[in-house]
């Protein structure tokens, strides 16, 4: 739980990293206030490319995502490994929480 941390879209971005491992299955960022913004949700919609990733919550509630950042992360819903996506961007002044089950 890193919630109002302030990890920043450079904090975003070493999350993102972890999208390299291949045992990651299962993996939940509680970053309510944590300043990631659009640039960090860009970053962030990059956990599309973990190969073994089934399960993914991201709560970036009140993070500044924008339109742009939240489309990124929409597109999450593609992604053809996930079987389950949580995806909550309350308080920001993107598009609204949105859950895929």
């Amino acid at each position: 739980n890193l919630h109002g941390n302030r990890l920043g879209p450079a904090g975003a971005r070493a999350l993102a990293a972890l999208k390299e491992s291949p045992a990651l299955h299962t993996l939940t960022l509680e970053l309510w206030d944590a300043a990631v913004g659009d640039s960090g949700g860009h970053a962030l919609a990059a956990m599309k490319e973990a190969p073994a990733l089934k399960n993914l919550t991201l709560n970036l509630g009140k993070n500044a995502v924008a339109t742009s950042g939240a489309q990124a992360l929409a597109a999450l819903k593609e992604t053809p490994s996930l079987r389950t996506l949580n995806l909550d961007l309350r308080w920001n002044p993107g598009e609204p929480a949105m859950h895929r089950h």
